[in-house]
């Protein structure tokens, strides 16, 4: 039975890059000394939470409970955040997805309140990798694509290169896969990595390349890599990641019939895992060794390191795939030897073992479904909610329009009136004006007939008192002649003026009383 082999899981990785592995005696009495500052002390508890995480995720459950409650009541949600990212990476090791992807989202809400874009990334990062783990590919692409995006808009070109290695993981892990897209983002997370420098990325690069090469049976470019791979890991003291290293070079090996190389390699990932205590991967490893064995035809010794692999495998945990791989190998070493009732017995194992995997991922599927289904049931209640609210302002818009249009109408009759008023009360002040102007312009008029009436009466009474003058005293009538003609002249020259000096009507006054 051929296995794919995975590339390294992203989630690891990020969390990976962190720090190292912390002495917990020291954060454990910096966390208990109240004397110390709040933030050193809640640091110390959330790195102590995250050094239990992979061996023992009930312990940093805990005590990221134990962080949350106290954050809680000191309202800091960046410290929230972490809390249920811990709490989250917690169920993720033990492959309780729903509850994992249930703290992330708190998580992720948590850091967008504080606007904590790095710490975002990282967790999109990791409920990327819950996605992909359930083969829910579209929503790992999703969440891995706005930790790329908030990685490069903080200019993390670290976590940009994490980034570009989830995608590469996911492309790979879809089945039938995309080898090509897995290639394309490797060699950008290389890229980035050499430029950074960073040892630790190219190593995990590396190792991920000759696992796909491995897949295509491409073994020389495979063992190429993984020497890459492995001479960085040996420099750093990288002992899980040498480990990892080994099983990737004895795989190709075998796969070139160098078959006591690779029973070499093999042997030495299984000191380095002993030495760790890393139980899942020493079962890997006798699996691995199991089918080294089985290629060489040499079942006594597959059936003995198989079974080594299934009774870790089983001590692990619920069924996994280490205990249905050995299941695999005994069945198969005891058939090839025809000890069939053995074989039959280890066959009905596999069977109850992978049914039993399936059982639970669909039990993981339909948990998932349900969360689905339920938040489908929130963003229902928010859409009503939002109907409602929206109908709500319709109604007060509708209302309000009314009492604006009432008011414009109000306003629209009132100037109307105004302007009016207005308009009457201009034209009476004109015709005011015009009447006044028809009465001085009648005024004139009667002066001027008054004038035209008294001009020829004055002639002809002058005229008259002339004549009987002439013969009395010639002198007199000169004098009254001259005095007449004075008079004439004021009437002539002043007949069209309207106004006229003071001295020139006294002298008039003057030459009419001579008379």
């Amino acid at each position: 039975m051929k296995k794919r082999y995975t590339l390294s899981l992203f989630a690891l990785l990020i969390w990976s890059l962190l720090s190292a592995q912390p002495n917990r005696d020291s954060l454990w009495q910096i966390w208990h000394n109240t004397g110390l500052k709040d933030s050193l002390r809640l640091r110390a508890l959330n790195a102590l939470s995250y050094s239990y995480v992979h061996n023992n995720p009930d312990s940093a459950r805990l005590l990221a409970q134990t962080l949350l409650a106290y954050v809680r009541e000191k309202q800091s949600p960046y410290w929230q955040a972490r809390a249920h990212s811990n709490i989250g990476l917690s169920f993720r090791m033990q492959s309780d997805f729903s509850k994992a992807i249930e703290h992330y989202e708190e998580s992720i809400a948590l850091s967008k309140k504080v606007g904590d874009k790095n710490f975002l990334s990282a967790v999109y990062g990791n409920l990327g990798d819950i996605y992909r783990l359930q083969s829910n590919f579209p929503k790992a692409i999703e969440c891995i694509t706005k930790c790329l995006a908030l990685a490069e808009e903080t200019g993390d070109r670290q976590k940009v290169a994490d980034a570009y290695i989830s995608i590469a993981t996911l492309y790979y892990d879809d089945e039938p896969g995309d080898i090509a897209k897995t290639l394309e983002y490797l060699q950008k997370a290389l890229e980035v990595y050499e430029a950074l420098k960073s040892e630790k990325g190219l190593a995990l690069v590396y190792g991920n390349l000759s696992a796909v090469y491995l897949f295509q049976d491409e073994l020389d470019k495979a063992l190429d890599f993984n020497n890459k791979s492995m001479a960085i890991q040996q420099k750093m003291g990288d002992m899980s990641g040498l480990a990892t290293s080994l099983h990737n070079r004895a795989t190709i090996k075998s796969y070139q019939g160098r078959y006591q190389e690779a029973l070499a390699d093999f042997n030495k990932e299984i000191d380095i895992f002993k030495k760790m205590g890393d139980q899942e991967g020493l079962a890997d490893a006798y699996n691995s060794m199991g089918d080294l064995w089985m290629q060489q035809e040499r079942y006594p010794l597959a059936i003995e390191v198989c079974s080594n692999a299934l009774q870790i495998a089983r001590a692990i945990g619920p069924p996994n795939l280490h205990e249905m791989y050995a299941c695999h190998c005994l069945y198969s070493a005891y058939q090839r030897q025809g000890k069939y009732k053995q074989a039959l017995d280890y066959l009905e194992q596999f069977v109850a073992s992978k049914d039993s995997l399936q059982q639970n991922e669909t039990a993981q599927k339909l948990k998932q479904m349900e969360i689905q289904r339920d938040s489908l049931g929130k963003e229902k209640e928010k859409l009503q909610m939002e109907i409602s609210h929206q109908q709500a302002i319709q109604r007060k818009n509708r209302s309000l329009g009314l009492l604006t249009a009432g008011g414009l109408g109000v306003l629209t009759v009132a100037l109307a009136f105004w302007v009016r008023m207005l308009y009457f009360r201009r034209r009476s002040q004109l015709l005011q004006i015009r009447s006044d102007e028809l009465k001085k312009q009648q005024l004139l008029n009667e002066v001027a007939l008054l004038r035209t009436q008294v001009n020829p009466h004055f002639l002809f009474n002058s005229l008259s008192i002339l004549s009987s003058l002439v013969h009395v005293d010639a002198n007199l009538s000169e004098q009254f002649i001259e005095q007449l003609s004075r008079s004439y002249r004021y009437i002539l020259e002043q007949k069209e003026q309207s106004l006229v000096t003071l001295r020139t009507e006294l002298e008039f006054i003057q030459a009419y009383s001579f008379y």
